[in-house]
């Protein structure tokens, strides 16, 4: 019998905490499920462990790779899996016992593309309620239309979601390979090719935070050219992504927020001239050159990248400007800091933020 849920973990250097990952997926309430294991190149215990629980409980599929990255060992997850859904978990979390069933029960009795549920922080043995954060905050609950402007609510974390493989395979959707913020393009490209959501207020996932972790690194500096610069190649990759599908039409008004409130988040982190002006010509190199900005409707967002498309600079950089979002964003970090960037979870939140400068 084929498994109903087949749930991927990609695991690097994590024996400490796989086990209690594992144990957790072993004790779901919902059993038809497959566990789809990931070894990065771990020189650890990591890859022991997980072949000792695969000799035990037949469940569990373990792929060994060199370290490639998650993305990779996300792909090849969803490659080797062979449930109706897909569900992702952290090598370093758990899941609730009543998870998949919540889930899986969610998504088949809405007739949803997708579900999402609320979660729980773990942080210095303390408990919190994600929604405690503006950022974290679900302020939906039950069935919605995945239009604009609604999509830009939905986080992009993979961990509290069930998502449905026959989208993933029909669109082609998939992680890109060698960047961070691979996670969020993977979400990104799913809610553009579905039509429903259906959000639970049950906090079914528990995610740890820990400064260490591949998964959850966080915020990141001006110095770290590399996150920067991939949150860019990556929403190029989504754009074509979406041209590809013959989806851009459709969700040209999503894209431009998304892209242009990325921009704006990192120009506010960069605290000179000469870094500013780096980045935005990197900007127009890579994404911005090709791109029709008169196909889009958004008239704020699609001026502010016109400005950094005709190499007008200045509004980024001037004193004036450079004061209101130094304001903003400390209070944005005060929000995000001890919470990774790639997740990215709210376009639309720092979206509103800058709408008021």
């Amino acid at each position: 019998m084929l498994p109903d849920i087949s749930i991927i973990i990609p695991v690097y250097n994590c024996d400490k905490f796989i086990k209690k990952c594992i144990d957790s997926l072993l004790n779901q309430t919902f059993e038809n499920i497959e566990i789809i294991c990931i070894n990065d190149g771990s020189k650890d215990n990591s890859l022991a462990i997980l072949n000792d629980f695969s000799q035990k409980d037949k469940r569990i599929i373990v792929i060994d790779q060199k370290n490639s990255g998650p993305a990779e060992a996300r792909n090849k997850g969803l490659k080797k899996s062979r449930g109706e859904y897909i569900m992702f978990c952290d090598s370093d979390d758990w899941y609730e016992p009543a998870m998949c069933k919540k889930m899986l029960e969610t998504i088949r009795s809405k007739s949803v593309d997708l579900v999402i549920c609320s979660c729980n922080l773990i942080k210095d043995e303390q408990t919190y309620d994600l929604r405690d954060s503006d950022y974290h905050k679900l302020t939906y609950y039950g069935l919605h239309s995945l239009t604009y402007p609604f999509k830009t609510q939905v986080n992009s974390v993979l961990w509290n979601k069930i998502f449905k493989k026959s989208i993933i395979e029909q669109y082609n959707i998939d992680f890109p390979s060698g960047y961070y913020h691979d996670d969020m393009v993977f979400v990104l490209q799913y809610l553009c090719c579905s039509k429903t959501i259906y959000a639970i207020d049950i906090h079914l996932y528990n995610y740890l935070l820990r400064s260490n972790s591949i998964m959850h690194q966080t915020y990141f500096s001006p110095k770290d050219r590399k996150k920067m610069f991939d949150a860019i190649d990556v929403m190029k990759y989504f754009l074509i992504k979406l041209s590809d599908n013959n989806l851009l039409n459709d969700n040209k008004a999503y894209f431009i927020v998304i892209l242009s409130g990325l921009i704006k988040w990192i120009v506010s982190i960069l605290s000179s001239k000469e870094e500013i002006i780096f980045f935005l010509d990197y900007c127009n190199e890579t994404i911005l050159f090709d791109l029709d900005l008169d196909y889009f409707p958004d008239i704020e967002n699609k001026a502010h990248l016109l400005n950094i498309k005709n190499k007008y600079y200045q509004p980024f950089y001037q004193e004036d400007n450079k004061k209101k979002r130094t304001k903003l964003v400390k209070k944005f970090i005060k929000k995000v800091l001890t919470f990774s960037f790639s997740y990215f979870l709210f376009p639309y939140y720092i979206y509103k933020i800058y709408k008021r400068m």
